[in-house]
């Protein structure tokens, strides 16, 4: 608010003004104060919001990013939550499985065509387990029905006794080398268990889907073969082998060997992943494989023999190799399905501390913004309550200091200024009471002045403190010495010259007093013009203050603009982060195609070596004629293995290549990650700089008020020097007319006479 003191003018009476009618002096009316003028309205959504609404909005900004990240992440350990549960069941699964493998072996080696009704009951309860659900896909849901189907044929013909020996050993092992063995594949990619991250999970779900039941189908298969083909020589030929039959059943014993030796490798890498489970499955493989170890030697040693005996003890020997194998395959499966059980409780532990994190977060963001909106809008209110009372006219306002912030730095200026502006006030208000006591004083001494003028030498003027006192003194010492000096003439007409020499020094007298008061005035105008610098010395300063503010606002918009341009470059680099982790994902998903091919190439190695062997058998029994069909096949089944070693070589290869790039695809979200943690810090910076601008903003604003203050009180004080000007120059006029006085006493002496005619009409104190 700019006070503004009233400009004091003297005026003298006009010469027509009647006697006693009092001349009022003209002062320059005072103007009115309102409050200051309002810009024009503030444009855009942002000016317009109150600084709570821009707090709760920027909360806002930065809480549903972070509410978004974190259903992301809670939807993330959903899916994980539900990826465990699956893979839990497809573990229960393959429990089912191995039940149904070891009963399908278990009567291949036994050879028995009539079963017991707990045996045939035992073998459809484990045909109905095989039933899927949801998680598992269309061919693991056609191959679980193509050997359901199976078996309930072959449990219906063993009830009906219709099947041979020879139809029940091919017919089980067609199931236990094709459908069945296919089936041990599919879930274990239905359910992801060969896609996890875990090494330990993943060497858990490779030994159970894919190496102990392909391995054992391969030993157990080649036992199998030389139990027949000892049988069937025993029978046919007392127990001695052509070279042709000792040849192939050499061949049954080195590709069991090669598969027992593949196995006991395959177990032993695979079981390195394993450290907590190696004490507890170990001596069960071990023993599995020592026991299946004997069996091979047993059918060696029978070689050896120019004539097989004791061939029946050999079906019990395969029979009880079965026993060790799928106990520990059982093991194997159990310690599986805990594994993935404590996976999916430690998903769903995972998922629920999330879910409380993810509440906890929202309820510190929403306390974190009460508390800054507090501690802005507080000091924020107290300040515009007080501009407010300030630009009504209270400079008695002050605002306590709470803090050592910028709301603290601005109210301590607040209160300098009001403080400033309170002593400005009370300077302004005494220079106006003198300048009216002045006025007053001057239009009293008029009025006698006016009294005297019309020879009335008894009035007096009332001597002041004020600049007026001097001349005032002057003016009822030059009264009285008149008064004397007519009384002088009255009295004495006749010391006359000694009455103008007496005149002549009184003028003089007079003459130094109006001096003194020209003197007077002048030092008065000269303080009045230092002061005057000294306030337009603080109007500059003041506005030296804004524009600083407004360079300060620059540079801060320039902070900003930069910052965005960092965040336009991390956002680059995050997207490039993701696109390439898109792409090692999509390589990641070539892999399991190729995977896929290999075990397709595999499953046509292995039945051409079923069909090889079944041609073999066949054309053994054919005799000579089927020699060379017999070599043939012989040829094709060795081609055959020869393609399963590859495969499994390549399959090995692939699967390392999966584990490498599950490792890459890990680091890249790890990068992604930190990408993201960068962009959210940067992003906090950029709204502190946004913060910093607007309160360099209202600074500058502030400054530009206490300049223009300034200003009006640079104003003021030189209505208040015009003021000064015009006394020292009716100073210098009075100095004038008491040279003129001075002439007009020495012209006295001539003028006696007409001085004494011209006394009669004054009146002169007793």
């Amino acid at each position: 608010m700019t006070y503004a003191p009233d400009s004091v003018t003297p005026v003298r009476p006009a010469a027509s003004a009647p006697r006693g009618q009092p001349t009022s002096p003209s002062p320059t009316e005072p103007s009115s104060t309102g409050p200051a003028p309002t810009g024009p309205s503030p444009t855009g959504l942002l000016r317009r919001l109150g600084v709570g609404q821009k707090v709760l909005l920027s909360s806002l900004v930065l809480g549903l990013p972070l509410l978004g990240t974190g259903l992301l992440l809670t939807q993330g350990a959903r899916q994980d939550q539900q990826r465990a549960v699956r893979a839990a069941e497809m573990t229960e699964y393959y429990t089912r499985l191995q039940k149904m493998q070891s009963e399908l072996a278990a009567l291949r080696a036994s050879g028995a065509t009539t079963l017991s009704a707990s045996r045939l009951e035992a073998l459809e309860q484990a045909a109905r387990g095989l039933d899927t659900d949801e998680h598992f896909g269309d061919e693991s849901r056609t191959l679980a029905e193509a050997v359901q189907t199976q078996v309930r044929a072959l449990s219906a013909a063993l009830k009906s006794g219709s099947l041979t020996r020879n139809q029940l050993s091919r017919r089980t092992t067609e199931l236990l080398d094709g459908d069945l063995a296919e089936l041990f594949h599919k879930p274990a990619r239905d359910g992801g268990l060969l896609t996890t991250s875990s090494y330990e999970a993943h060497s858990l779900a490779t030994l159970t889907s894919d190496v102990l039941p392909g391995r054992y189908a391969a030993l157990q298969g080649n036992a199998h073969n030389l139990s027949q083909l000892f049988s069937r020589v025993q029978a046919t030929q007392g127990g001695v082998l052509s070279s042709a039959q000792r040849e192939e059943a050499e061949q049954y014993l080195t590709q069991g060997r090669s598969a027992l030796e593949e196995l006991g490798h395959d177990v032993e890498e695979r079981l390195a992943d394993l450290p907590e489970a190696q004490a507890e499955l170990a001596p069960l493989l071990e023993r599995a494989l020592s026991q299946t170890q004997a069996l091979f030697t047993t059918y060696a040693q029978q070689l050896e023999r120019p004539r097989l005996t004791d061939v029946a003890s050999l079906r019990g020997a395969e029979e009880t190799a079965l026993r060790p194998q799928y106990g520990a395959f059982q093991a194997m499966t159990e310690h599986m399905a805990e594994h993935f059980g404590e996976s999916q409780r430690a998903a769903t532990r995972r998922l629920n501390l999330l879910l409380g994190g993810l509440a906890a977060l929202l309820v510190l963001v929403a306390l974190v913004n009460r508390s800054l909106r507090r501690s802005i809008l507080h000091p924020l209110r107290q300040l515009t309550s007080a501009s407010e009372q300030l630009a009504r006219g209270n400079l008695a306002v002050h605002l306590p200091v709470n803090s050592n912030d910028e709301f603290g730095t601005l109210a301590t200026s607040f209160n300098a200024a009001a403080s400033e502006l309170r002593a400005n006030a009370a300077r302004v208000e005494q220079e106006r009471h003198e300048a009216q006591q002045l006025q007053n004083n001057i239009g009293q001494f008029l009025d006698v002045t006016m009294d005297i003028a019309e020879g009335d030498l008894t009035k007096r003027g009332k001597v002041t403190e004020d600049v007026l006192g001097n001349v005032v003194d002057s003016i009822n010492l030059m009264t009285e010495e008149l008064a004397a000096t007519l009384r002088q003439v009255q009295d004495a007409s006749a010391s006359v010259s000694g009455g103008s020499r007496q005149m002549l020094g009184t003028t003089e007298a007079i003459q130094q007093g109006a001096q003194l008061t020209a003197s007077e005035a002048q030092r008065v105008a000269e303080q009045v013009r230092l002061i005057t610098a000294t306030i337009r010395e603080m109007a500059h300063n003041a506005q030296t203050s804004a524009q600083t503010a407004r360079e300060a606002l620059l540079a801060s918009q320039q902070g900003q603009e930069a910052l965005q341009e960092t965040l336009g470059g991390m956002q680059n680099i995050r997207r490039e982060v993701q696109q390439v982790s898109r792409r090692i994902k999509t390589l990641g998903d070539r892999s399991l195609e190729i995977q896929e091919i290999v075990d397709t190439i595999s499953q046509i190695a292995r039945r051409t070596n079923l069909l090889a062997l079944n041609a073999s058998v066949e054309a053994a029994g054919a005799g000579d004629v089927g020699g060379r069909f017999g070599a043939v096949a012989d040829e094709i089944r060795q081609l055959a293995a020869t393609s399963a070693q590859a495969t499994t070589r390549i399959a090995g290869l692939i699967r390392s290549v999966q584990a490498e790039v599950q490792d890459v695809i890990v680091g890249a979200e790890e990068g992604t990650r930190e990408v993201e943690q960068g962009y959210r810090i940067a992003g906090s910076a950029g709204q502190r700089l946004q913060d910093i601008g607007q309160l360099t903003e209202r600074s500058a604003q502030l400054a530009e008020q206490i300049a223009a203050s300034t200003q009006a009180q640079v104003s003021s004080v030189e209505q208040v020097n015009a003021a000064v000007q015009q006394i020292a120059e009716v100073a210098q006029r009075s100095e004038s007319a008491v040279e003129q006085g001075r002439s007009a006493a020495q012209r006295l002496e001539d003028l006696a006479q007409q001085l004494n005619a011209s006394l009669a009409r004054f009146r002169l104190p007793g």
